[in-house]
């Protein structure tokens, strides 16, 4: 099992499309950063209510739609792809189990998402404000909620890529896998506008890892609200990922 992580470790940081990803995803939030910070952007959100006007811009970098263009471009050339190029076939004839190969991907695919969708733009935000001076924080004893929040939404982002991670194990193709995504991305920002669904679909909805990545950002959540956001997001990834597995144990590796 170490070994196939420090395989998979190694393709993440040789991997071309992760490098030019995290290029584009920080140049991008830096730029809405820097508009938001000066006040050409005006947004008003949870961070601002909370007193963490240093963190306003970070409630792009949640946004289901926004972050779904990198991570599905990322299943798409570092899962997918691994079929197409019979890498994940090498691995099986090297003799490994077929469920380390699965976890292994998983938890670096892990890594690169919770790099491109937090690390980037935690890095550009500390780093303006080192640099300029961006942002305050008029209410530090916040921080604490920022922590809680961005705990539960690392959790739901878990589900999140598990379940790009079995997408990408159903298609086998990097361009279908980024296709299928977007249009996922697309169906949750419009169920989330057209709120609240009409029966059944408003139920499934709020209990499901689409509707808590954005809410785990709630300024005032209960203990129960919290429980409830947990218990979401660990049974979606022990589900996907039981599915993820019992999928790529019965896949003909070509």
């Amino acid at each position: 099992m170490i070994n196939l992580l420090r395989a998979e470790l190694f393709k993440l940081i040789k991997n071309k499309v992760f490098w030019t990803l995290t290029i584009i995803v920080t140049v991008v939030f830096a730029l809405l950063h820097y508009l938001i910070t000066i006040g050409w952007w005006k947004v008003s959100n949870s961070f601002v209510d909370s007193g963490l006007e240093l963190f306003t811009s970070f409630a792009l970098a949640i946004t289901p739609f926004y972050f779904m263009l990198f991570l599905s471009t990322l299943a798409g050339f570092f899962v997918a792809n691994d079929f197409m190029i019979g890498v994940v076939k090498l691995f099986v004839m090297g003799g490994h189990r077929r469920s380390h190969i699965f976890l292994a991907k998983l938890l670096i695919f892990a890594l690169g998402s919770i790099i491109l969708t937090v690390v980037c733009p935690l890095f550009v935000t500390f780093g303006g404000k080192l640099l300029f001076g961006f942002g305050e924080m008029t209410d530090p004893a916040a921080i604490g909620y920022f922590a809680r929040s961005l705990g539960l939404f690392l959790l739901h982002l878990m589900g999140f890529v598990t379940l790009l991670i079995l997408i990408a194990l159903l298609v086998e193709d990097s361009g279908k896998t980024i296709i299928i995504s977007i249009v996922l991305a697309v169906l949750i920002s419009v169920a989330d506008v057209m709120r609240p669904l009409p029966g059944f679909l408003e139920t499934l909805y709020q209990y499901s890892i689409f509707h808590h990545l954005t809410d785990s950002f709630r300024v005032t959540m209960t203990h129960s609200d919290v429980i409830e956001s947990l218990l979401v997001a660990l049974c979606t990834i022990l589900i996907l990922v039981f599915c993820g597995n019992a999928v790529f144990q019965r896949k003909e590796v070509k």
